[in-house]
């Protein structure tokens, strides 16, 4: 009960830095809230694969949760970012630049970001296997943890690819620096 505890204290402390750095990064309310929304987003959607694996939420679990904060945070930003800049060159087309719609910059700032962002939760699942080789009390220590990571790095992914860009083009529509409606 008291490791919960810490743990919990230290993921609030956690939520509460994360969120003040995503508003410090971005300078930008709708951007902040987009990587602010995907951030849970992608915790709840490794929770519910957890629970229909029929896991039960213990420290290792969440330990797992927390470890892969990292890549659920950087998926989030990297991918708001992208398109944010690219909504702002939008904006000034440059000469003989034919216009383009806010949803097209998105799907192509999306083609060019999915290859490095697959290839980078590839290497952070790689970075995890040696884990469920351990065999005894150490493998059926740490496997949830390893398992909770490994879904929480996939649902980031997940969500980075498909509900990051439809948020943006929802929140984003008229470029990034649009005014407060």
């Amino acid at each position: 009960e008291l490791a919960r505890n810490n743990l919990t204290r230290a993921v609030l402390i956690a939520g509460v830095v994360v969120v003040l750095m995503v508003g410090f990064f971005f300078f930008n309310w709708r951007a902040a809230l987009i990587s602010l929304v995907t951030l849970p987003l992608s915790l709840i959607a490794a929770g519910l694969v957890l629970h229909l694996r029929g896991a039960t939420l213990n420290v290792m679990v969440l330990t797992g949760l927390v470890i892969a904060m990292g890549v659920i945070v950087d998926d989030a930003i990297v991918v708001v970012e992208n398109i944010q800049r690219r909504l702002r060159q939008l904006q000034s087309p440059g000469k003989g630049e034919l216009p383009r719609s806010p949803a097209s910059v998105i799907l192509e700032t999306l083609r060019e970001t999915r290859g490095a962002m697959l290839f980078a939760t590839l290497i952070c699942l790689l970075a995890a296997l040696p884990i469920f080789s351990l065999q005894g009390i150490a493998g059926a220590f740490f496997q949830p943890l390893a398992v909770s990571y490994v879904l929480a790095v996939l649902a980031s992914t997940f969500v980075a690819l498909l509900v990051t860009p439809a948020l943006c083009a929802i929140l984003l529509p008229s470029g990034s620096d649009a005014p407060l409606d």
